[in-house]
């Protein structure tokens, strides 16, 4: 394997591990969890798939921000906030299916329709919906906070990856 084919192999993971310590250790320094699952799958798609249009920052910021705000106002109108999460719960009560599926067909129809797909938004979208993120304001900062890193810091990382990336190399992983 070539030095330009181990760059291109290499680099997703390293640009994504750098984007998420930084993200990790402002959140560890200032005690605030804005590092949570859906970043994960941001961050990768971010710098596997940097072409791809579900990467654009539009369809980050856009996509999650649709996510979090179906699943807020999902457990809230199903009541489902008022109900254990369900890691704590350890059960799926009616109320939070109720929410994680309206939640899940609102954000992807909306995405749609705002061309702002991003799917690991869905993640965050049930996330909410099943307890593991607070629907309410702080919750809802944290979100945004945290998206708002991932956007800026992936932005770069993806920047780097599509200046690195071998010419002609398909997007996929071989």
């Amino acid at each position: 394997m070539s030095a330009v084919a181990l760059r291109a192999r290499v680099l997703p993971a390293l640009a994504s591990a750098a984007v998420l310590a930084v993200i990790g250790a402002t959140a560890w320094a200032t005690g605030v969890p804005w590092l949570f699952p859906s970043l994960g799958p941001t961050l990768a798609i971010q710098t596997e798939a940097p072409a791809h249009v579900v990467a654009r920052p539009w369809n980050v910021v856009a996509g999650h921000a649709i996510g979090a705000a179906v699943g807020i106002a999902a457990v809230w109108l199903t009541g489902a906030v008022h109900e254990p999460a369900v890691n704590v719960a350890h059960v799926v009560s009616s109320a939070r299916l109720v929410a994680a599926i309206g939640a899940m067909f609102a954000s992807m129809a909306l995405q749609s329709l705002a061309r702002a797909s991003h799917p690991p938004a869905q993640a965050t979208t049930l996330l909410i919906a099943l307890g593991a993120l607070d629907a309410d304001l702080h919750g809802a900062m944290v979100l945004a906070s945290g998206v708002a890193q991932v956007a800026i810091l992936g932005e770069l990382a993806r920047r780097l990856r599509l200046r690195h990336a071998p010419q002609g190399a398909p997007e996929t992983n071989r």
